[in-house]
């Protein structure tokens, strides 16, 4: 077996084994609260340890979706406010993507790079600022209280993947556009955007699951009002409810999750082809 062989088996072996670590990583906290969401009432903290249901039930589940808690609540403010959130930020960022990695005009790298530099602010900076800014709106314990300020959360994450795919389209395209007589904006909806699906749809699930699980912003603007609660804030509202039950938090957690499985299982390989194809040096 020559050396090149050896070499390609051992980084196979290698790339296998990171892969396997870091599934094994991300998925068991997963598969435990499956477990413990299965388990019986009660028996959460049965020794010896159990690692699997051994009488599996859907009780915990029944109990989260009828109970006196209406956790189904918080779980449609959630998807509201992430897809709003996400068609929003995929009517902004596209537009700025497109001028930044498009068009001629001077500082063009710097203002991606500032753009970077406003996303990497952490949240709880910006948290007593955005509450006065709602406060003063009127919003508090609404929606939008919720969509406004995820919508310009997500617009670095979502620019930057935009500008990258852009940069990776030919600019063959618009030139052909060009002697077809179209405008710079009838170039960019009627051409480019079309043909741009993957890319949008990685940044529109950026969008969408980091206003999903958004907790800090949504903690305070909500005021404790659980009829504009979204899933963090109803999930930490339910476990306080049933005082810490873990059988029926793990159902809750689950149930919050299921939108969230949906979407990657059904639109993974066009988040793939979007992030791969972004792949570009600017």
């Amino acid at each position: 077996m020559t050396s090149h062989r050896v070499r390609h088996l051992q980084y196979v072996a290698l790339s296998v084994a990171i892969v396997v670590l870091i599934g094994i990583f991300t998925l068991t906290p997963i598969y435990w609260l499956v477990v413990v969401s299965l388990k019986p009432f009660g028996t959460e903290y049965t020794l010896p340890m159990q690692y699997y249901p051994p009488h599996p039930t859907l009780n915990n589940y029944f109990t989260v979706i009828g109970g006196n808690f209406d956790f189904l609540q918080p779980l449609l403010n959630s998807i509201i406010v992430s897809s709003s959130v996400m068609a929003l930020a995929l009517t902004i960022a596209p537009l700025s993507a497109y001028a930044i990695a498009r068009l001629r005009f001077k500082y063009k790298v710097q203002s991606l790079f500032l753009l970077m530099i406003g996303g990497m602010v952490p949240a709880i900076v910006t948290l007593g600022p955005t509450y006065v800014l709602i406060r003063a709106m009127g919003l508090l314990a609404t929606l939008p209280a919720m969509i406004i300020p995820n919508v310009f959360y997500s617009q670095p994450l979502c620019v930057f993947l935009l500008t990258t795919y852009f940069c990776a389209l030919p600019f063959e395209l618009e030139d052909a556009a060009k002697m077809d007589g179209y405008t710079p904006l009838q170039i960019f909806w009627r051409v480019i955007l079309p043909i741009s699906t993957p890319g949008l749809f990685s940044a529109g699930i950026f969008a969408f699951l980091g206003s999903y699980g958004e907790f800090m912003l949504a903690s305070i603007v909500t005021e404790g009002y659980m009829n504009v609660a979204t899933v963090p804030i109803g999930v930490l509202r339910f476990s306080q409810s049933v005082g810490l039950q873990w059988t029926r938090v793990s159902a809750a957690i689950m149930l919050s999750l299921i939108p969230v499985i949906v979407i990657v299982l059904v639109f993974q390989k066009w988040v793939i082809r979007g992030l791969s194809a972004g792949s570009v040096k600017y």
